[in-house]
C-alpha cells in the first residue's frame, strides 16, 4: 500500500453566553468522498463529518480574540454540562491519475488534536492518510497482447486470402453506409489528376 497524508486545521468559535470552552470530551472527524476520473486525475470531493463533545465554563472570562478565521459554531445541543456540535469541514482533493485510477482508495484520519484557548477558540487538527495500491506497469502485457492478436489476424490473412478488389467493395460499401446517416445531402464529384494544378 501507498500513502499520502496531509493535515486538516479548523477554528471555531461560539457564542460568549455559552462561557469559554474548558474540556473536549470526544472529537470524531470522519472522511466521506465521492470518486471521479478526468483526463488528468482522480477527484476526491465530499466532506469530513467533524462532531465533538465539549465542556463550557460560563465564569470563566474571554482573552481578547485575535484571530478572525473562525466558524462560528452558534447551535449546539446540551447534554447535561456538554454541548455536541456537528460541522461538514469541505473535502476536495486531486491526486494523480497515473498512481491511483486502478485502485481502492482509503482515507483515514488519526492524530486528533484539539486546543481550547482562552480567548474561546476551539483549534482542532488531525492527519489524513490516503491510502492506494500501488499500480504496476501494464505496458509489457498491452504489448504482448497486441502482438498476439497481430499474429493472430496475420494468420487468418494467409489462409484465407482476400483479394484487393473486395477490400475496395467493402470501403465503398461501408463509406456509402456512413453518408447516407448524414443528415444533409452530399454530392460526390470526381476530378481526374490530369486537371489539377500543383
Amino acid at each position: 500500500m501507498q500513502k499520502i497524508t496531509w493535515e486538516i486545521n479548523e477554528l471555531f468559535i461560539f457564542p460568549e453566553t455559552y462561557g469559554c470552552p474548558v474540556k473536549a470530551n470526544e472529537i470524531h472527524v470522519k472522511p466521506r468522498w465521492e470518486q471521479q476520473v478526468d483526463d488528468l486525475s482522480v477527484s476526491l470531493s465530499g466532506i469530513y463529518h467533524l462532531s465533538a463533545f465539549l465542556e463550557f465554563d460560563v465564569d470563566k472570562e474571554r482573552e481578547k480574540q485575535l484571530s478572525n478565521e473562525c466558524t462560528l459554531i452558534d447551535e449546539v445541543e446540551w447534554q447535561d454540562k456538554q454541548a455536541y456540535f456537528e460541522y461538514a469541514i469541505p473535502l476536495d482533493v486531486n491526486l494523480p491519475k497515473e498512481r491511483v485510477v486502478h485502485s481502492t482508495i482509503q482515507l483515514n484520519t488519526r492524530d486528533i488534536d484539539v486546543q481550547l484557548r482562552d480567548d474561546g477558540i476551539c483549534h482542532i487538527k488531525c492527519q489524513v492518510d490516503c491510502l492506494y495500491d500501488e499500480v504496476q506497469d501494464e505496458s509489457s502485457e498491452v504489448v504482448q497482447s497486441y502482438e498476439s492478436n497481430t499474429v493472430i489476424h496475420h494468420s487468418e490473412t494467409v489462409s484465407d486470402p482476400v483479394s484487393d478488389s473486395e477490400i475496395t467493395e467493402v470501403e465503398e460499401s461501408i463509406l456509402s453506409e456512413f453518408l447516407w446517416d448524414l443528415e444533409e445531402h452530399y454530392t460526390r464529384v470526381e476530378i481526374p489528376l490530369n486537371k489539377v494544378r500543383y
